[in-house]
């Protein structure tokens, strides 16, 4: 079982971010991302996605992402995948520039897909 060292969202993966499978969660009224694990990082210059990766023996379970101002829409989205990932592409649904993000780790009690080829991978955590 997997123990979980933040709770904001769940986020997963199989250690290549495959955008299918990735799905909006609830939207905050905020203007801010949560801390979570990672704490709040803010992002200089033009982003309009960004590759996270989990430190040796973690996982990616969850993370949020702002990019404009809310009152154009554009305010904090959380985002849940299934399973976990050593790795994640983010970005807003806006399109626009990431302004800051945050994310959760888990321990990585499973196999991770070790690269983009996903033959003989674990289906996922748990199975």
């Amino acid at each position: 079982m997997k123990k979980l060292i933040g709770a904001v969202v769940v986020l997963a993966s199989c250690a290549v971010v495959l955008t299918l499978g990735v799905a909006p969660a609830v939207s905050s009224n905020s203007q801010v991302c949560p801390a979570g694990t990672s704490g709040k990082i803010d992002v200089s210059g033009d982003h309009t996605t960004l590759t996270l990766t989990a430190p040796d023996g973690f996982v990616i379970t969850g993370y949020c992402v702002k990019a404009g101002s809310a009152k154009q829409g554009n305010g904090p989205e959380f985002y849940v995948v299934d399973p976990p990932a050593t790795s994640v592409v983010i970005s807003h649904s806006s399109g626009k520039d990431i302004s800051h993000y945050s994310y959760t780790l888990g321990e990585s009690d499973e196999e991770v897909c070790p690269s983009e080829d996903l033959s003989g991978c674990a289906s996922g955590f748990g199975e």
